[in-house]
């Protein structure tokens, strides 16, 4: 599909990761084109602007315009952040020096970026930049969780009406090497989510030992299984790197995941987030 207007993907049924053409760079965005593309990201969940390679501080700065952008301490932020910029991760293999990180699979599960923090400050956005593009594989998954709550049947929804995830970023795989002081304090989350903006109901599904639990604390089931039977009822939709692609992702809509596949073949994506208001 051809990249299209802004104009043009808000008229169009949801549909995730859709490619977005604007004139000139999201740097120099008038607030008008913003809050155009505020809708646009509301109503698909995953977009992906084209042609705009970012510096470093044009896209934590582009990030700043929409909400509170977060800086994460290094053991949360896969320990390879932007020399001078503590708000980006370098995602991929590539070392600030140039150098590879041999034997990469960081995110390599489905999973909500902010769903260790707590309700309220979970409304993460993503925005991530392609810098490098490996010679194989290094594709990223994305899993509309809005279409998988639509597609429960009415007892599963029933069933899943006041459930919970406690999430825990000591149990976090990723967060493994982080210390003690860099964790966030534990965090439960409703897996029937109203969206803040649209009140759309999206499952959220966060990776938790301790599974899926019912009002009174009684285990209801694993989460990775209803994850997996989500995954074969939606389809998920795999985005193939560009460079210069710059993804806009709400984590409280979909689930992603990196794909692997890049082996040691240099893969650097910049990736700043921001923490959004409640209220749209």
């Amino acid at each position: 599909m051809n990249a299209l207007s802004l104009p043009a993907a808000l008229a169009l049924p949801r549909q995730i990761g859709l490619r977005l053409q604007l004139d000139g760079s999201v740097a120099e965005a008038s607030d008008q084109s913003l809050q155009l593309l505020r809708q646009v990201l509301a109503k698909h969940g995953v977009v992906c602007l084209v042609k705009q390679p970012l510096s470093p501080p044009q896209l934590q700065g582009f990030a700043g315009r929409w909400g509170e952008v977060i800086l994460l301490p290094p053991g949360l932020a896969l320990s390879n952040q932007e020399p001078g910029f503590p708000s980006i991760t370098r995602v991929g293999n590539v070392r600030p020096d140039g150098s590879i990180i041999p034997s990469v699979r960081f995110a390599e599960y489905w999973h909500h970026d902010g769903d260790f923090w707590r309700p309220g400050q979970n409304f993460i956005v993503n925005f991530l930049n392609c810098v490098r593009v490996p010679a194989t594989g290094g594709n990223t998954g994305f899993l509309d969780m809005r279409l998988a709550y639509q597609l429960l049947s009415d007892s599963e929804k029933a069933s899943l009406a006041d459930a919970h995830i406690w999430v825990r970023a000591s149990e976090i795989s990723d967060f493994k090497k982080a210390a003690p002081h860099e964790l966030p304090p534990d965090a439960r989350h409703p897996v029937s989510l109203p969206h803040p903006w649209t009140q759309e109901i999206a499952l959220y599904l966060p990776d938790s030992l301790t599974g899926i639990e019912g009002p009174s604390g009684e285990r209801l089931g694993n989460v990775e299984p209803l994850v997996e039977r989500c995954v074969q009822r939606v389809g998920l939709h795999e985005h193939a790197w560009k460079a210069g692609d710059l993804v806009l992702m709400d984590n409280l809509q979909v689930m992603h995941r990196g794909m692997g596949g890049y082996g040691d073949s240099p893969r650097l994506l910049y990736r700043c987030q921001a923490r959004l208001r409640c209220e749209g």
